[in-house]
């Protein structure tokens, strides 16, 4: 590693060749935070950033060890210099054990378990042992169109979840047809739910900059301001600096866009907002009238709403913590809201954290959004974009079925009891002997008399009924917890996070550009497009050379 760290030292001042950079970027522990004095009366930071007190989680930047200070550095000016060519795709990052990290690409891993990665300052390709890398953070391209041919997200009993289109479900096994990785056979055992996607076409997607609205946050505090920029798809910011826009946000909306970042950082993210400027918090009663808007303020690893309304005094909905922002700079964002409920919610990567429930009532009043850089940290914001929302979650435990029942939701808030049959050709049938019931579940019906075993009189039971339902009225589906237990976990599994989100575990044979051949516990040998992956994470030692590789921890 030594020739390594003698290459990469010149990179804390400049780049020489055609990747030269053309400015330092400051990092945490080098840059000079805005001085703020104790006695002002308000705890409430410039430009929608909220004080929340927390400990800021981040890996290890050990600048004394090996080439950790010039890898950081190129982490950083990836996310906040104008890119030489606009072609160029943002570089992955290698995380190895000892804390150190590099920007570059993935070519390969054989099944000798070795890393050959490409740096563009290296001729070579660099090789590494896989047992010393923890993490492999990805950024491929955005997944294509979900289409309309009954997409779906499929959770598995230990926790994986697929997307793709539903071809097919039988009493022993379900086709997914993907994108990634072809026609996927799984056992139906093994599936706990399926959620259906909104075929109807996004409401909303950032193409470009124009009609946007550039906000000023100059002089505040000292801050230093800047501006959004627009490149190879993503919006980027480097200093203080607000962009807004309105979308005609729907009493029922998802919002969707994937944030990266560097170091310590603050983005404040304004909901049903009627302004497209940004506002000092501090001194919002003394600004022209505006209509009240949440606030979801994402600070390092903490993410808090906040209720922003004139003359009301500042209130918060509970904090959540991002387990995944201790691992990674760059995450998929899923926020949620139904005016009907009261109701806000986030989930990232795939994962939902949290569920609010405003008890003081929604209190968006606008139908924009306003993401304001709070001067802290390079970001980067993609693949922004609105879509139809059902108003349920994939981990909705209302309306439980009867223990032993499959349930079904439908579009028009009704809910099926029974024993799935099958899913195929467009239609779900099921076999149950009660009708729908509206808000409710369908269970089984109960004579009066149905608990008097003695009773010669009592006609058998009626011969279950065969409902079906085209799939296009399916919400989501769970099936009875009669099935197997998770699948047990063998050393060396490889967990993996998926491009659109949601979690993947499997045993690594090989990657290369042409795919990722895999082994799954679920449904056995296949071969992945790579592109299908956004982030791997490895166990803490790996097996013998030649057994199939990986497992990490923390993971779900």
């Amino acid at each position: 590693m030594r020739w390594i760290n003698s290459t990469f030292r010149a990179a804390t001042g400049m780049l020489a060749g055609p990747n030269r950079l053309r400015r330092r970027i400051s990092w945490p522990g080098e840059h000079t935070r805005p001085r703020v004095s104790r006695s002002a009366p308000s705890p409430i930071a410039p430009f929608e950033t909220h004080r929340i007190p927390i400990r800021a989680f981040r890996r290890s930047t050990n600048f004394t060890r090996g080439f950790g200070a010039a890898l950081l550095f190129l982490t950083a000016a990836a996310l906040a210099a104008p890119a030489a060519d606009s072609t160029n795709s943002s570089p992955d990052t290698l995380l190895l054990r000892n804390g150190d990290s590099l920007d570059g690409n993935l070519l390969s891993i054989d099944a000798r378990q070795i890393v050959r990665w490409k740096h563009a300052d290296v001729a070579e390709p660099i090789e590494f042992k896989l047992g010393s890398i923890s993490q492999l953070d990805l950024h491929p391209p955005a997944p294509p169109d979900r289409g309309t041919n009954h997409p779906c997200k499929v959770l598995l009993t230990q926790g994986d979840a697929l997307e793709g289109s539903l071809v097919s479900c039988d009493n022993d096994t379900l086709i997914l047809q993907t994108w990634y990785a072809g026609a996927l056979s799984i056992p139906r055992k093994q599936v706990q739910s399926i959620s259906f996607f909104p075929t109807a076409p996004d409401l909303f997607m950032a193409a470009g900059p124009d009609g946007w609205t550039q906000g000023s946050v100059t002089g505040a505090l000292g801050v230093e301001a800047g501006q959004w920029t627009f490149r190879d798809g993503a919006f980027y910011a480097a200093k203080s600096a607000s962009i807004a826009r309105d979308i005609k946000l729907p009493d029922t909306a998802e919002l969707e866009f994937d944030l990266a970042w560097s170091g310590d950082f603050s983005l404040s993210v304004a909901l049903y907002t009627d302004s497209l400027q940004p506002m000092l918090i501090a001194d919002k009663d003394k600004l022209p009238d505006f209509g009240a808007f949440y606030s979801m303020v994402f600070r390092s690893s903490i993410v808090q709403v906040a209720r922003i309304k004139k003359m009301e005094t500042l209130s918060y909905l509970s904090p959540v913590f991002i387990p995944a922002a201790s691992q990674t700079n760059h995450v998929h964002i899923d926020v949620r809201a139904r005016k009907q409920s009261n109701t806000l919610a986030l989930a990232v990567d795939g994962q939902l954290l949290q569920v609010w429930n405003d008890t003081n009532g929604f209190i968006g009043q606008g139908t924009g959004v306003r993401f304001v850089h709070n001067g802290s940290g390079p970001v980067k914001v993609s693949n922004l974009r609105m879509i139809p929302w059902n108003g349920l979650f994939e981990t909705n435990q209302t309306n439980i079925p009867p223990a032993g029942q499959d349930a079904v939701w439908l579009a028009n808030n009704t809910t099926l009891a029974g024993v799935i049959e099958s899913l195929a050709d467009g239609k779900l049938t099921l076999r149950t002997n009660a009708a729908a019931v509206p808000s409710g579940r369908a269970a089984l019906p109960r004579r009066p008399d149905q608990d008097s075993p003695t009773n010669e009189n009592v006609p058998p039971p009626a011969p279950p009924d065969e409902v079906q339902v085209p799939l296009d009225a399916v919400t989501r589906l769970t099936f009875a917890t009669e099935q197997a237990g998770p699948a047990k976990e063998s050393p060396g599994t490889v967990h993996a996070t998926f491009v659109h989100g949601g979690p993947l575990a499997f045993q690594l044979e090989s990657w290369t550009a042409e795919g990722v051949h895999l082994r799954s516990p679920v449904f056995g040998p296949a071969k992945f497009d790579p592109k299908a992956f956004r982030r791997l994470v490895f166990p803490p030692s790996a097996p013998a050379a030649g057994a199939p590789t990986n497992r990490p921890p923390g993971l779900p």
